[in-house]
């Protein structure tokens, strides 16, 4: 049976989760919403948070957690979302699947996984070569710019093609947040990455975006790592999500010092046709 509780519940800030809470970063951000939705069972070993049922739910598991937990919890999730119309879930990849496949016979629908991803922190930071250029705010005058960053960021990430007219109200939310910083040559941006959440221990990196014709050259390793230097500083630890696709920047995230903290996979399903 699943047990609601509040994002200020200790569950999240103790062992055993904390010692998977890069992996499962975006729960830490999930408990600051507005009303998450957020369960456990009796013996503390599973947490589900989703902030919207709109928004991916995110599906914790320890370790060594038992058989018995495991078949509890394909029961309760089916039971949890058994009247929604879409779901998205992310797990790890054994347990992911197991919910799929069950999920899936419950619902009489097809699944796929719509993205695999692999989990990093950065202890510290590896000086590579140096790159020329400078690092700097993101600012109201370069929304042009990293309006059509977004657009390239979205088509890369997700395939999806959106115009940078469309990514303008964006651009102007992330360049107001003070957390978007960019990698310059003169009076070019080169680069860009994104400061998205704070948590007790950890900061999280994402929207890494390099100009197509400057990649390979290390100018994105060098946004990433001297945001590092920012975050080491404030005494707590860099965090990032990459998509292992993406062969070429997960190993300059090695090269800057990230390490690898655990996969996760993105399970989609389309219940409304």
């Amino acid at each position: 049976m699943l047990i609601k509780f509040f994002g200020k519940d200790s569950i999240l800030d103790s062992k055993p989760f904390i010692d998977d809470e890069v992996q499962f970063n975006l729960l830490h951000l999930i408990r600051e919403s507005e009303s998450p939705y957020l369960f456990t069972n009796k013996n503390r070993s599973i947490i589900i948070g989703q902030s919207a049922l709109k928004y991916p739910a995110w599906v914790w598991t320890e370790n060594n957690i038992t058989n018995d937990d495991v078949e509890e919890l394909k029961n309760d999730f089916a039971e949890l979302y058994r009247d929604v119309n879409m779901l998205t879930f992310v797990a790890k990849p054994d347990i992911a699947i197991l919910l799929a496949e069950h999920y899936s016979k419950v619902k009489h629908k097809n699944y796929s996984i719509s993205l695999q991803m692999e989990s990093f922190q950065c202890p510290f930071v590896i000086e590579g070569k140096q790159s020329k250029g400078y690092l700097g705010q993101a600012t109201i005058n370069d929304i042009t710019v990293i309006s059509e960053f977004l657009s390239g960021f979205v088509y890369d990430c997700f395939g999806k093609k959106t115009t940078p007219e469309e990514q303008l109200e964006t651009a102007k939310i992330y360049i107001e947040s003070k957390n978007l910083y960019i990698w310059g040559i003169d009076d070019k941006i080169i680069s860009m990455a994104n400061i998205a959440h704070r948590s007790q221990r950890n900061v999280r990196i994402n929207g890494v975006y390099t100009l197509p014709d400057m990649r390979g050259k290390g100018f994105g390793a060098k946004v990433v790592s001297e945001l590092c230097k920012i975050i080491l500083n404030e005494h707590k630890t860099p965090v990032l999500y990459a998509d292992l696709r993406n062969s070429s920047s997960n190993k300059a995230y090695k090269n800057v010092g990230f390490t690898e903290c655990g996969k996760v996979i993105q399970i989609l399903f389309t219940l409304g046709s």
